[in-house]
């Protein structure tokens, strides 16, 4: 059986998506989601680094809108481990909509969106151990990984897998959606039901 831990290659850790129809703001789901990527370390704010590497906007004849957003983002979880996230939005048949919201009119879209999020993480993403005449060794390495740091790769990776579950939490509770784990994501953007 192969290992499952290499050096310099990013591992496919967790993937999954999030389908919503109904009415939203696109806007806001965007801005929000934005902003858990910063309070979680994956970006900041005054960098220069922008994570946006795909934007595209379709209008059909109608007046229907279409959008491809694809996120790329990392953050350095220790000096061996680099965890990386994919976020891709899609939305199509978005439409602008008039809501009431607590007493006023708000502008919002009207459509299906889904949101894809995939997590990998990578060992040694320096290249820290090619500079080692140590563990430069190809059985030393091996051993080092899948013996001697093998439990400190495996709590980075579950590690991961929360941040990815707080993700999809963040995500579920702006749509009002049931979900395991409670992920604070400031006001809902509907009233909750029966108040």
């Amino acid at each position: 059986m192969a290992d499952k831990w290499v050096l310099h290659k990013k591992i496919k850790i967790r993937s999954f998506s999030l389908n919503y129809k109904h009415v939203f703001s696109f806007e806001y789901l965007y801005k929000r989601l934005h902003e858990w990527l910063i309070d979680e370390g994956y970006t900041d704010s005054g960098s220069d680094k922008w994570i946006e590497k795909f934007y595209l906007e379709r209008i059909s004849g109608n007046g229907m809108k279409q959008v491809w957003v694809w996120w790329r983002t990392d953050k350095k979880f220790t000096h061996f481990v680099k965890f990386y996230l994919n976020v891709d939005f899609h939305g199509l048949g978005l439409t602008s909509a008039e809501i009431i919201h607590e007493g006023s009119k708000v502008k919002t879209n009207k459509g299906e969106v889904e949101v894809f999020i995939t997590a990998h993480m990578e060992l040694d993403p320096d290249k820290n151990w090619e500079k080692s005449w140590l563990l430069k060794n190809e059985w030393l390495r091996h051993f080092y990984i899948n013996r001697i740091y093998k439990q400190k790769i495996d709590e980075a990776e579950q590690q991961l897998i929360k941040d990815t579950t707080r993700l999809l939490g963040a995500i579920k509770q702006y749509f009002q959606l049931e979900s395991f784990l409670p992920e604070y994501a400031e006001r809902p953007f509907h009233p909750a039901k029966g108040v």
